[in-house]
């Protein structure tokens, strides 16, 4: 019940790099669930400094190891996901049952865990 009560904090607004972003949305339910801020010391604003940061690292997985630790096989509601989606490519999201919940450019969307890459347990 922490989850949803935390998803439904999320306030809807404009996808919006630094703010409304896959990372910022999962960050923020992790942050909701654990009172940890794991994106503080990321600052953005645009899809391009959002690649700087991510390339720095290699990709988007190595980028969350860096910051979250090896992933988890044992993963809880709640815990942070990367998904590989066809035509959207890596995204993170969050675990929810068998689905995982990630925020797109289109929106909130459930996808079957089939696309999950890894995740993380926090």
């Amino acid at each position: 019940m922490k989850v949803l009560a935390a998803l439904n904090k999320w306030q809807r607004r404009e996808f919006n790099y630094g703010d409304a972003d896959c990372c910022q949305f999962a960050a923020f339910i992790v942050k909701e669930l654990t009172g940890q801020d794991y994106a503080a010391d990321f600052q953005y604003n645009t899809e391009q400094e959002a690649d700087n940061i991510i390339s720095g690292c290699g990709d988007l997985k190595n980028l969350i190891v860096a910051i979250l630790g090896n992933p988890s096989d044992e993963l809880k509601d709640g815990d942070p996901c990367l998904i590989d989606m066809p035509i959207v490519g890596q995204i993170m999201g969050i675990k929810l049952g068998s689905q995982v919940v990630a925020l797109t450019q289109k929106g909130l969307i459930r996808v079957q865990d089939r696309y999950l890459v890894c995740g993380w347990s926090v």
